[in-house]
């Protein structure tokens, strides 16, 4: 389904960071071995050939489904029975986005999908197959027509008849678009995991919501750093590194590998203790001296402000030579 993308709007270590490539396993699964070999030709296509779910053509889906090539993927969970897998798949877009799905299905060669959950706006294609009578009805046709015309018109929740199904489907089409403000407006009360509820309660500073929110994802995701990146974009977005910057710092230190945690969550604590130089030295332990003092320097001129006295003394200390002891 059409995922949601979250781009970068300053990368400060840009020239190290690299995204992983797909996870690798011990298991000889032959179904696991199919999901990667999907994955790996580089979009969802592939994907959507397997499902069995819901009795539209794919060249009904496929306007749904993400077409930006995807650029990694990591399948950070996989659980396989005689007659059933699940998978959890982190996706990496071309352009710095990420998404999250859980894919179900039946094993066999070749694999069945059976239900594909999208993290990023709770569409499920199994609710999708409950409402499928009605989207082959001419009521469902008219939707799909307007979603695909007009989807930034009020018109199209009128058409969705309060389906949840076809209201999330309206969401996994604008996310990331101008149409996102409205069709976020008409969804209902869930609560799924949803990466669209985390960034609302971010944005409103609600700080019960967001935890309820944050728990709920961290169930189903695990501890991703990626989640707690976007995290951390949203906080930077939406000015709340006040209560954020030292979770996002906590995360590094268990995500040390994972250098875009390291750009947003030493860009939250610039922004909410600007004085502060702890955090860098923690940061030496992955990165040179000098590139953490062009971060800091990128991100107060981006700022349109001078670097404080105590990163200035900081970078110093650091970086002068060590002099040489006395000769006797």
């Amino acid at each position: 389904m059409s995922m949601f993308r979250w781009c970068s709007t300053l990368s400060l270590l840009a020239s190290l960071l690299a995204l992983p490539s797909a996870v690798h396993s011990d298991d000889n699964s032959n179904t696991l071995s199919q999901l990667r070999a999907d994955l790996s030709q580089g979009q969802l296509g592939a994907l959507l050939q397997r499902q069995d779910i819901v009795p539209l053509p794919a060249s009904t889906i496929k306007p749904w489904v993400q077409a930006q090539p995807i650029d990694r993927f990591a399948i950070t969970g996989f659980n396989e029975s005689d007659s059933r897998f699940a998978a959890r798949v982190r996706l990496h877009f071309p352009d710095g986005a990420i998404s999250f799905l859980r894919l179900e299905g039946a094993p066999a060669n070749p694999y069945t999908l059976t239900d594909w959950y999208d993290y990023s706006s709770g569409m499920r294609l199994t609710a999708l197959l409950e409402e499928g009578r009605w989207l082959q009805s001419e009521a469902g046709k008219a939707f799909l027509e307007a979603l695909g015309e007009s989807p930034n018109q009020a018109r199209v929740a009128n058409l969705a008849q309060g389906r949840p199904a076809a209201l999330k489907l309206w969401l996994t089409q604008c996310l990331g678009k101008p149409c996102e403000r409205i069709a976020v407006e008409h969804q209902l009360e869930s609560e799924q995991p949803m990466v669209w509820l985390l960034r609302r309660a971010i944005a409103s500073g609600g700080m019960d919501q967001y935890q309820q929110q944050h728990d709920t994802l961290l169930t189903a995701l695990g501890d991703d750093p990626y989640l707690w990146w976007l995290e951390g974009q949203y906080a930077l977005e939406y000015q709340q590194c006040a209560w954020l910057a030292s979770p996002l710092r906590e995360a590094w230190l268990r995500h040390q590998e994972v250098l875009v945690l390291a750009d947003v969550a030493l860009q939250c604590t610039l922004n909410h203790t600007p004085e502060k130089t702890a955090f860098g030295t923690a940061l030496t332990r992955q990165l040179p001296v000098a590139t953490i003092m062009d971060s800091v320097t990128a991100f107060f001129a981006a700022h349109n402000r001078s670097v404080p006295e105590n990163w200035r003394r900081w970078g110093q200390t650091y970086l002068s030579p060590i002099p040489p002891s006395d000769q006797e």
